[in-house]
């Protein structure tokens, strides 16, 4: 039977409770999770780092040999084709070189961003500029382009890859762009 002093004798026997550590367990937790997270995010951010710089440091190289195959495209007769191909190739050396979102743009868009860039300078800028809208012209206007500017075409392409690319330890630090410039 129970009494009342039973039922005190009873409850004596369980200890309080203790919320404060259900709470504890779950604040460590997350704070092992928001360092995993943190760390994970360095890590990746580390990797893209080392990323960025090589692909830049290579990217001349793709673009002339991509500029070499697609040679075999000038002919009066693929000339949309040929400026097609050409624009890409040099608007993918463009978002590689100079982390420039070219390839997915318009040209006014991407002439537009490359004017307030500090990457690009205004003289490669201009030049840029003009090839692009001749491809443009040839792609969505005219369609067929004499040899002689389509060989005007390839040679900007050549020239503004070679003139822009990254300076090698070889050239003493200083960009070969510069020492074209400093050479006229």
């Amino acid at each position: 039977m129970n009494t009342a002093t039973n039922l005190i004798d009873d409850l004596r026997i369980l200890e309080a409770p203790h919320p404060w550590s259900y709470w504890a367990w779950w604040a460590g937790a997350a704070v092992v999770l928001a360092a995993v997270v943190f760390w994970w995010l360095k890590l990746q951010q580390a990797r893209s780092n080392k990323a960025v710089p090589l692909a830049a440091a290579h990217a001349h190289e793709d673009a002339l040999a991509a500029l070499e195959r697609a040679r075999a495209l000038i002919q009066p007769g693929n000339s949309k084709a040929y400026a097609i191909e050409v624009s890409g190739i040099v608007r993918r050396y463009i978002e590689n070189r100079f982390g420039i979102r070219a390839p997915h743009r318009s040209t006014e868009e991407f002439l537009e961003e490359a004017k307030v860039s500090p990457k690009l300078e205004p003289g490669y800028q201009q030049s840029l500029g003009g090839f692009l809208i001749g491809c443009d012209f040839i792609k969505f206007a005219r369609g067929i382009a004499e040899l002689a500017e389509l060989e005007t075409l390839h040679g900007a392409a050549v020239r503004f890859v070679t003139e822009t690319k990254i300076s090698s330890p070889a050239t003493g630090g200083v960009p070969v762009a510069s020492k074209v410039e400093a050479a006229r």
